[in-house]
């Protein structure tokens, strides 16, 4: 049977290092998750690499949930159980939001989640840059003026160094380029569709043609674009349920380790609320899923308390979903 162990939990948060002066009045819960699970049918050609991010879904759970013997060997035609729910990391009530550690866009409008894309980002060794800023401007059939530092990644490489890539299938920009107001980066097509959900640009967000083209056309410049790099997320819905969402901090900052999780739990004010053993188990296997954290509830005088157990989130998107 589970217990409750707020008391293990408080004595682990007195443990745990404090965060930095200034940002605990930033850790809160957020009040929206999106997406939910669904049957997948493998295509020709499929793999788990392509498969995972075309769903932002980590390979373990895949793995877990499908109970695969030989997980590179897929079959055609084989049916396989895959989620692309997540919190979101909701800021104003208009404009883009990126988070990094989940390969995911948000575009919200008048306070409603109206797209969510898979994205790919940065690799960990040239991560897309979080910041604040703005959409200010736009081109079709971009010319991609190569870089000097990726040249130079080029010669290193042995590679043929080149310049300047023309439109066309050749070209990694795609068909739509967006400016960001960082220079030098933006959001845009590409030709290695694969490689969308997971980190593996110089630094630009790569989505789906058909997502790419449905931000250049109908996202306004002046559009706020958030980046935010969220390995660890909270929320708390509508029946007072606490939801936790870990992922594996790929760059490095310890974020997803127990003592930092529990820091952050504390900073948003729920440490009453949540069950220690279940964020335990959720950090040990950061399924970068969410998953439910809350105390169970009393069990009835005189009768033993059932097991508790992880549950899906309902799916609360406000509009239809937007993933491939």
């Amino acid at each position: 049977m589970r217990r409750r162990l707020v008391p293990f939990l408080a004595l682990v948060l007195l443990a745990a290092p404090a965060w930095p002066a200034g940002k605990a009045t930033r850790l809160h819960a957020y009040d929206l998750i999106a997406g939910g699970e669904q049957d997948y049918t493998v295509a020709p050609g499929d793999n788990l690499w392509a498969i995972t991010g075309r769903f932002t879904m980590n390979r373990g759970l895949l793995q877990s949930w499908n109970e695969l013997p030989a997980p590179d060997a897929l079959r055609p035609g084989m049916h396989l159980k895959v989620s692309d729910r997540h919190i979101v990391p909701r800021r104003g009530s208009d404009g883009i939001v990126i988070d990094i550690a989940v390969r995911t866009l948000y575009w919200f409008q008048k306070g409603r989640l109206r797209a969510r894309f898979p994205i790919g980002v940065g690799r960990t060794d040239w991560a897309t840059p979080p910041g604040h800023y703005r959409i200010v401007g736009r081109r079709q059939d971009p010319v991609w003026h190569v870089p000097p530092s990726i040249q130079a990644e080029m010669r290193a490489q042995g590679e043929q160094v080149v310049r300047e890539v023309p439109p066309g299938p050749d070209n990694p920009l795609g068909k739509y380029w967006i400016q960001l107001s960082a220079p030098g980066y933006g959001l845009h097509g590409t030709n290695a569709p694969a490689s969308i959900g997971k980190y593996a640009s110089h630094g630009c967000m790569r989505l789906l043609p058909e997502h790419v083209e449905l931000l250049y056309r109908e996202a306004r410049d002046g559009t706020p674009v958030d980046i935010v790099y969220e390995p660890v997320k909270l929320a708390r819905d509508a029946s007072g349920r606490v939801w936790l969402e870990v992922h594996r901090d790929v760059l490095g900052a310890k974020q997803s380790e127990l003592p930092a999780v529990l820091d952050f739990i504390q900073a948003a004010g729920l440490t009453e609320a949540v069950d220690a053993t279940r964020v335990v188990e959720a950090v040990a296997h950061a399924w970068g899923t969410p998953e439910d954290v809350s105390l169970p509830p009393p069990a009835p005088a005189g009768a033993a308390a059932p097991a508790a157990a992880i549950v899906p989130a309902a799916d609360a998107r406000t509009l239809p979903a937007a993933a491939p």
